[in-house]
């Protein structure tokens, strides 16, 4: 079985909306109902511009018991960071940049990549990636 890529990332959320909002805002991405998870459970699928669900968040808070080991913010143990690839870089600092967002840029011009690192609302580290941008 050949692996063709990430199909999309899992955030556990004790604040959906700003958890939301920081994707919408700062990645472009757009919110939508997630209709596959369990009644009662709170969440949103964040998608691209062609629709693809991206980042899966889940409002930890609205699911009971079933995640209750789980705490964001903590370290998330082996997984560091989380990388996509993007277009758009000078908008995308501006983006970061007007909301006071720590973040740093890596520039790396013999393979033609920039990179701007930052951390979500929930402590999960992001790595933005810009191929010939």
């Amino acid at each position: 079985m050949p692996v063709n890529g990430v199909d999309h990332v899992n955030i556990l959320t004790d604040d959906l909306e700003a958890t939301a909002s920081f994707y919408e805002q700062v990645l472009g991405l757009a919110r939508s109902e997630n209709p596959t998870i369990a009644k009662g459970i709170a969440g949103y699928w964040m998608r691209d511009a062609a629709g693809q669900a991206i980042v899966h968040l889940v409002d930890r808070t609205t699911a009971g018991t079933r995640y209750e080991a789980y705490h964001p913010g903590q370290p998330t143990n082996a997984l560091h960071h989380f990388a996509l690839r993007c277009t758009g870089f000078a908008e995308t600092v501006a983006r970061i940049e007007q909301r006071g967002l720590a973040h740093r840029v890596a520039e790396h011009p013999t393979l033609g990549l920039r990179q701007v690192f930052l951390v979500d609302p929930n402590a999960v580290n992001l790595e933005l990636n810009f191929a010939g941008n």
